[in-house]
């Protein structure tokens, strides 16, 4: 049996059962569609990418559990659903390669955060990215690494790059006021 003739429902219970060559097929049989799809909303080839490397990543993880009806449509929208999520988040932001050191706080705030406090929960908040991302935010701030060379090392466009240096500092910075909330108010029962 030729899987290029196989329906998608077919290789769909083929995936179930973790045959990896159906999964290439319905991979190689949308993923250009997919991509100019996914193109036309991002207008960025490494975004449009990225969600469609997400997209079939997650096929395959949540293969077992997967109720699809509709193999085409379930891409289309999920690409629709991520690319739209994923334009709101950076339509209007531009990487900001300062926000650690712009973070301002007034002086009874920097009082109760030591740097040793500091450091720690930066350290834990990176733990909790996701691992491309922190290996990108690593790269980028440990490692002096620029982002071309990490979008050459990953194989991403730059563009990529800084969506993730972006998302891992806006998570840390959650973190950080979060962190600084919570000793405020331990400061008040002092």
């Amino acid at each position: 049996m030729k899987l290029s003739d196989v329906s998608d429902a077919k290789l769909l219970i083929l995936i179930k059962n973790r045959n990896e060559l159906a999964f290439n097929r319905l991979y190689d049989r949308y993923w250009r569609r997919l991509f100019s799809y996914t193109l036309n909303i991002l207008n960025d080839k490494g975004l449009a990418e990225d969600v469609v490397h997400d997209i079939f990543t997650n096929i395959w993880i949540k293969r077992e559990s997967l109720d699809i009806t509709s193999f085409e449509n379930y891409l289309f929208v999920s690409a629709k659903n991520k690319s739209i999520s994923l334009f709101r988040k950076v339509q209007f932001t531009e990487l900001d390669e300062d926000i650690l050191t712009n973070l301002s706080y007034t002086p009874e705030i920097d009082n109760i955060i030591n740097g040793r406090d500091l450091k720690y929960t930066i350290e834990n908040a990176v733990k909790d990215l996701p691992s491309r991302c922190r290996d990108i935010f690593y790269m980028s701030r440990y490692d002096d690494y620029s982002n071309a060379e990490i979008a050459d090392y990953f194989k991403i466009s730059q563009r990529t790059v800084e969506n993730q240096l972006y998302l891992a500092l806006k998570h840390l910075r959650a973190v950080i006021n979060k962190t600084i909330n919570i000793l405020l108010f331990l400061s008040f029962f002092k």
